[in-house]
């Protein structure tokens, strides 16, 4: 079980990942990629992948605000 307090803040970290950490390392992976000798068709899926990547994680910061702005809002201070 968990106190709202640290529910909220455990929610913020992840926000936090998915806001900094995950395009951080799209980024480097795209440079490193450009660089290396992998056939273009390869680079070119990879880069695809790691587009959809990002989408996603944006989709998870969006849904997890969503939840921190529920949990503040909710009157129980225990989840489980």
């Amino acid at each position: 079980m968990l106190k709202k307090e640290e529910l909220i803040k455990l929610l913020e970290e992840a926000v936090k990942t998915e806001e900094s950490a995950i395009p951080l390392y799209t980024k480097h992976i795209s440079s490193t990629l450009f660089l290396s000798d992998l056939p273009l068709e390869k680079r070119k899926r990879i880069h695809e992948i790691l587009q959809i990547l990002n989408e996603q994680s944006s989709g998870h910061a969006i849904t997890f605000r969503q939840m921190i702005n529920n949990i503040e809002r909710d009157v129980r201070d225990v989840y489980e």
